[in-house]
């Protein structure tokens, strides 16, 4: 008796708390088409080769939507790549062009010893990358790091 109690018991609890558990259900091109047209989005890179993905990113965005908010913080190494680096120019020019903001941190530029004349004069500056970063999550930006 108590047995079958248990089991009956076990069953109805059983019942009561299911919950179907499914996979992914979005496909590859719906979760791209969710991209908003006002979105707003920012990328954190410190290399060469990230800075130039990332416009490339921008570019994809902005041809599908061009009022999406796009930024660019340049940390690390690849601001001195910024300041030295000609090979970098054409992806300074495009992200002009495109409505792309290139923001540089002025503390990875302290400590490589450069200057704002050194830069291209479509870039912006900000005194800390990261807490410029954190600005544009409170502003509503959805942020990544490379």
């Amino acid at each position: 008796m108590k047995k079958q109690f248990f089991m009956t018991l076990l069953v109805v609890v059983g019942t009561v708390l299911y919950a179907p558990v499914s996979a992914q259900s979005l496909t590859v091109s719906a979760v791209e088409q969710s991209i908003k047209k006002d979105g707003k989005y920012a990328i954190l890179v410190s290399n060469a080769r990230y800075f130039q993905a990332a416009v490339r990113t921008g570019e994809g965005l902005k041809a599908k939507h061009s009022t999406v908010d796009f930024e660019v913080v340049l940390i690390g190494p690849v601001v001195k790549d910024l300041a030295t680096d000609e090979s970098l120019q054409s992806t300074i020019e495009a992200s002009e062009k495109l409505g792309i903001r290139l923001v540089v941190c002025e503390a990875a530029m302290n400590h490589l010893k450069l200057k704002h004349t050194d830069f291209h004069s479509s870039i912006a500056f900000t005194p800390d990358g990261f807490v410029y970063l954190f600005g544009l999550e409170e502003s509503g930006f959805k942020t990544i790091t490379l």
